[in-house]
């Protein structure tokens, strides 16, 4: 129980050290003394006295001063105030009932009389303090914009506010008091609302907010409800915060639903497209293959030809290597077209590094032995270990090589060399070509579908192959970017994920 505090005001220590021995006999009581009126008003402001005795005749501020102070302070006004004094007339007791004085005691103190009159005062304070703080929860209870029921430990309606009522009329529950709150409600809200309000009788932390649904036959309400435990008079009560949230539930319930409706349709639109996808995958690498066979035929006699393995006119030589590059360029489209409509750009990257010089190798070779002579001079340095699968290096590769020799300036022999290069992120595989090379203020449109750059006319094609490996290098959080200069040459640049040390030579 808090104890009661008095405050003891008097500038003569005899008369404080009297009044703390006739009141320290009571337990209940906590006593706090100043010596004048400027201390006195300090420590009121501070602890809040429950009642103030305070002597009339002091030095600089008198007890009717401070009496007047203390009823002028807007928190220290409800306190009562005891009087001491050896002024017996009429006039004295009224300047201190004008002043704000609650009563008088005279000295020389009747000590059993003090403490009867301390005893009753504070009592009536204390009185005057819970019916104070009562008609305030009863103001805050009325107007507050939540629904309130408080409720005894087996569920009998001790107090209802209005919002409370208009809440639960329309179930048929009567939220009427002395009642239970039960009433009228189905056995399963009945239960899931008796062990909420058991665990916050039981319980002196507030409870989280639950969740309980009440359905009759022709209405069906979700309720959120918050509880806190009440203590009055030595009786536990719950109180209880309702919202209706069914509005909330039931759009959620439909969220769920929808969700549920467009995973499904979702499954569906997949497994369809990855249907079709296959489908089409199927029949590009048909037709792809069954356009190859016969191009690499055409290819492997133009190349004969080309290098004089049948006599033939200087000016059909020169249509023989045109029908060359021409059947070349065809090979890169069928690739290309494969490539765009395949799935392998969603690989996953392989668990170990691979090392591409052989790969590499093994390609200039390939590409080289396809051009008339003089034959392309193809070397291949110290490369970097890297995280990608064979066939997306030489998807890559062969698009890169087979453009710088596309590419290649007509007044001079066809130099290429693959190498590494040390960047801020780790190593990247070039390709350097001594070609026509390309402005590098448009390096960017090399990577665009269907972007050509000025000057490039000179050959034909699509204007997609470097798209489609910046997107398959992409796929594979690899990057790939240019440099070049008009007349001479370019270089291209790629730099796989998780690059390692360069391999010896």
């Amino acid at each position: 129980m808090t104890k009661i505090r008095i405050l003891i005001v008097d500038d003569e220590e005899a008369n404080r050290v009297t009044l703390e021995a006739v009141l320290s006999r009571e337990p209940n009581y906590h006593l706090h003394f100043a010596t004048n009126g400027a201390e006195a008003l300090l420590l009121a402001e501070k602890i809040v006295p429950d009642l103030v005795l305070l002597d009339v005749m002091m030095p600089d501020m008198d007890g009717f001063a401070v009496c007047r102070h203390i009823r002028a302070h807007p928190r220290l006004s409800p306190v009562p105030i005891i009087m001491l004094t050896a002024l017996n007339d009429q006039a004295s007791r009224l300047v201190g009932i004008n002043a704000g004085a609650d009563d008088f005691i005279s000295k020389p103190y009747a000590f059993a009389e003090l403490r009867a009159r301390v005893r009753t005062i504070t009592r009536l304070n204390r009185f005057r303090v819970i019916a104070e703080q009562r008609a305030r929860f009863e103001r805050l209870f009325a107007i507050t914009p939540s629904a309130i029921v408080i409720v005894s430990p087996d569920g009998v309606i001790s107090a209802v506010n209005d919002l409370a009522a208009a809440l639960l009329a329309p179930l048929d529950v009567s939220p009427v008091e002395n009642r239970p709150l039960f009433t009228g409600m189905p056995a399963d809200a009945a239960a899931r609302l008796a062990e909420i309000i058991a665990i916050t009788c039981r319980d002196d932390t507030p409870g989280p907010a639950s969740e309980f649904s009440v359905s009759f036959s022709e209405c069906a309400r979700v309720f959120s409800v918050k509880s806190t435990r009440l203590k009055e008079n030595g009786h536990v009560f719950a109180l209880l915060v309702l919202h209706d949230i069914t509005a909330e539930v039931r759009a959620r319930e439909e969220l769920v639903t929808l969700n549920t409706r467009l995973d499904a349709l979702v499954r569906d639109r997949t497994a369809q497209l990855e249907t079709a996808n296959e489908l089409l995958l199927s029949y590009t690498a048909f037709v792809s293959h069954d356009l190859r066979s016969p191009l690499s035929v055409i290819r492997a006699y133009l190349s004969m030809l080309a290098d004089g393995a049948i006599p033939v006119s200087a000016e059909a030589r020169s249509m023989i290597k045109e029908a060359f590059v021409a059947s070349g360029m065809m090979e890169d489209m069928i690739a290309n077209i494969l490539t765009m409509a395949s799935d392998d750009h969603h690989a996953r990257l392989p668990d170990k590094a691979i090392d591409p010089r052989p790969i590499l190798e093994k390609l200039a070779w390939k590409l080289a032995s396809f051009v008339p002579k003089p034959r392309p001079t193809i070397t291949v340095g110290p490369l970097p270990l890297i995280f990608a699968s064979a066939p997306l290096v030489e998807r890559v590769f062969y698009n890169l090589i087979s453009n710088a020799i596309k590419y290649a300036a007509k007044d001079r022999a066809i130099v290429i060399e693959i190498g590494s290069t040390t960047t801020a992120t780790g190593t990247a595989i070039h390709v350097r070509d001594n070609g026509v090379g390309f402005d590098s203020a448009h390096a960017e449109k090399l990577f665009r579908s269907f972007s050509r750059l000025p000057g490039s006319e000179v050959c034909d094609g699509m204007g997609l192959g470097l798209s489609l490996i910046s997107r398959l290098i992409g796929a594979h959080h690899g990057r790939i970017w240019a440099d070049g200069r008009p007349g001479e040459g370019a270089t291209f640049f790629v730099e796989f994920k998780e690059n390692a040390t360069v391999v010896a030579a």
